[in-house]
């Protein structure tokens, strides 16, 4: 019985044109610091950062960043947080769904820079939120996953995650032993998989209150496209 849905942030609820702050860093890396990038990545989405600016000059030693790409890495982070989105039918979406199970947010990603869950109306629709920055793990591993089961208090049987991303939220999930609903809006197509697990396949979000409904009352078609 699914008793709360858990939804990813980026590409999933919302989505920014100026794109990934964290692949723009890549951009602004010189070719003898490429080699720090994953690094660097993870440390920005699992260590809690004050600010862009403490995270940068935790790295500015090690990756020797200079002052101007200090600048625009810092500048990447807040174009992408000022020109998000929300996908137009993501808060219809989210109520839908709060009307038949607790809503809870699971996202990788930084714990600055993130005004825009209440600018867009993500804190006050999702009260329940899990980021990979504050508990120091990412999707999909399965400390991430963990972290929500111990917050909401369910079992993995009870809970159903709604991502955009193949590996880290349906995959994840599913090892977790959630239900996962890939949201596929470009109709990509599915990556082989073990057909016995729970996985469901939607274009969009407005389609989740349904496939939660219908699970909750026995669904039982991880083919179905929604």
């Amino acid at each position: 019985m699914i008793r709360a849905v858990v939804f990813d942030l980026w590409n999933t609820l919302v989505f920014s044109p100026a794109g990934s702050p964290f692949q723009r860093l890549k951009e602004l890396l010189r070719p003898e610091q490429e080699h720090l990038y994953p690094a660097l990545v993870r440390d920005g989405m699992v260590l809690p950062h004050t600010s862009v600016r403490a995270f940068l000059e935790a790295w500015e030693g090690t990756a020797s960043l200079d002052e101007a790409q200090m600048t625009a890495m810092a500048r990447a982070f807040l174009e992408a947080g000022e020109q998000a989105v929300s996908f137009p039918e993501a808060t219809e979406a989210i109520g839908a769904v709060r009307d038949l199970a607790r809503v809870a947010l699971l996202s990788n990603t930084q714990i600055f820079g993130l005004e825009l869950l209440d600018r867009l109306g993500i804190s006050e629709c999702i009260r329940t939120r899990v980021l990979s920055a504050e508990i120091g793990a990412l999707k999909p591993e399965p400390a991430a996953f963990e972290a929500v089961q111990r917050k909401v208090g369910l079992f993995p049987g009870n809970l159903a995650m709604v991502g955009d991303s193949w590996t880290d939220d349906v995959i994840g999930a599913a090892a977790a032993g959630w239900t996962a609903i890939w949201v596929n809006r470009e109709a990509k197509p599915r990556p082989a998989h073990d057909p016995e697990l729970p996985i469901y396949e939607v274009r969009s979000l407005a389609r989740v209150p349904e496939l939660i409904q219908g699970l909750q009352e026995g669904l039982r078609c991880p083919t179905c496209l929604g």
